[in-house]
């Protein structure tokens, strides 16, 4: 029965460390699931097997989460962890009996088990909150994580292998308490070396991926400014040619020529009159954006919507000046929803994109409206990863936008189709919000 208890509350150990470092409730269903069938593989090849039945239910905890996750990187990573967790905490549990209270590790097996057990779940736990934002800031970096993602898997999971060949070289020899205390040393050195290297790489990636964040800045930044240049030359010539404007139909007036006053206002009035309504005047309101971040993004692809001859328009009427929201992330959700916007409308007879940010009193509101195709397909087949009406190897973005929503805990996206338009509203709240409400559709 002890024994029993024992292997439940290990097996507990791994099943829980999981959703602390993944920041993610795995449900009732499949938590149940996790324990029970790793408690009958557990306690079924525990006396055949010792230590080694826990590669076994390494195994079936990796299958677990890839069926939730569907990324086999992520989640040999996320199962492999804890095992390597647990497996610190036991030596450090058992080199702290044995040096502060002289008991032996066979003690700690005969008399002290479930005491010993209890131990290395909460030190388990503990190490677990604390590697949660090492793991978290991996997981959600993207870039870093496509970049990295297989060396730290295999580094992790060669951890794992020499921890439990040395577990195994231990076993044979009974478990020494020389054998304890050398174990502990080299694997907390060894735990200490991956987390530096995990470290290292990470702080390197962040610095690449600053750098190249500035860069895109800085490029959207550059181009805005030279649109709002050539509006400035644009007016600077029609205030030059005002006065003469009025002095030459104040001539047609007087003089009662009002045929020739009708030509010269069809030719030369009204093309100047378009003119100032086209596309460009339409970015005005683009002023009221404070946050570079977000007015390079706005400004970058309302230019290039333009540059399609597609109708885009925004409007801001109060000045935006911080959103809730990592300044990375919002555009990133931003590039996604008016590049697809963009490809969209294109497609259309009458091209149209309309962008409004929109200040409320406990959030930010974007709204992003374009013209669709009568033909656009059902909302939920949208955000499928892979699923695209653009051929092969493409359809991530969306899928992609709402793995951010859904990481966020102030953000929502709603998603609809009406009357020809498709229309999406990224809304970042001042405070969380509840995860129900994140995607709608």
């Amino acid at each position: 029965m002890i024994t029993f208890i024992a292997t439940l509350i290990q097996m507990a150990t791994f099943c829980f460390s999981i959703p602390i470092l993944m920041k993610r409730r795995l449900g009732l269903g499949l938590s149940l699931i996790m324990l029970a069938g790793s408690q009958t593989i557990g306690f079924a090849l525990l006396p055949l097997m010792g230590a080694m039945s826990s590669l076994v239910i390494l195994l079936f905890l990796i299958g677990c989460v890839y069926y939730m996750s569907r990324r086999w990187l992520l989640s040999i990573m996320v199962a492999v962890i804890p095992m390597i967790l647990v497996v610190v905490s036991d030596y450090v549990i058992a080199l702290f009996a044995l040096q502060v209270f002289n008991i032996s590790n066979a003690d700690i097996q005969n008399d002290y088990l479930i005491p010993g057990v209890v131990g290395i779940m909460l030190l388990t736990f503990a190490l677990s909150y604390l590697g949660r934002y090492l793991f978290g800031t991996i997981r959600d970096h993207e870039p870093f994580f496509r970049r990295y993602g297989v060396l730290l898997t295999s580094m992790i999971v060669v951890t794992l292998l020499i921890f439990y060949l040395n577990i195994w070289i231990g076993q044979q020899q009974g478990f020494s308490n020389e054998n304890i205390r050398a174990n502990s040393i080299l694997f907390l050195f060894y735990f200490i070396l991956l987390v530096a290297v995990c470290i290292v790489l990470m702080r390197i990636m962040m610095k690449e991926t600053n750098l190249q964040n500035k860069q895109v800045q800085y490029e959207r930044l550059t181009e805005y400014t030279e649109n709002l240049e050539q509006l400035y030359m644009d007016m600077q010539k029609f205030r030059h040619d005002y006065i003469n404007i009025l002095l030459t139909m104040s001539e047609y007036i007087r003089s009662g020529d009002v045929d020739r006053l009708e030509s010269y206002f069809n030719e030369r009035i009204m093309p100047i009159s378009r003119g100032m309504q086209s596309n460009n005047y339409k970015l005005g309101t683009l002023h009221n954006v404070k946050l570079q971040e977000l007015k390079g993004i706005l400004s970058s692809k309302l230019i290039k919507a333009q540059e399609l001859k597609i109708d885009a328009v925004i409007e801001v009427v109060e000045p935006i000046e911080q959103v809730n929201m990592d300044s990375v992330q919002l555009c990133r959700c931003l590039g996604i929803i008016l590049d697809n916007a963009i490809e969209e409308a294109i497609q259309c007879e009458s091209p149209s994109v309309r962008v409004a940010v929109i200040k409320r009193d406990q959030s930010i509101l974007i709204a992003v409206t374009n013209s669709c195709r009568s033909n656009t397909p059902e909302l939920y087949r949208i955000f499928e990863r892979g699923f695209s009406t653009k051929g092969t190897n493409r359809g991530l973005g969306l899928s992609n936008l709402k793995e951010i929503v859904s990481k966020s805990d102030s953000t929502t996206l709603d998603t609809q189709i009406t009357n020809g338009e498709f229309i999406q509203l990224l809304e970042v709240y001042n405070s969380p919000v509840s995860t129900k409400s994140r995607m709608t559709g």
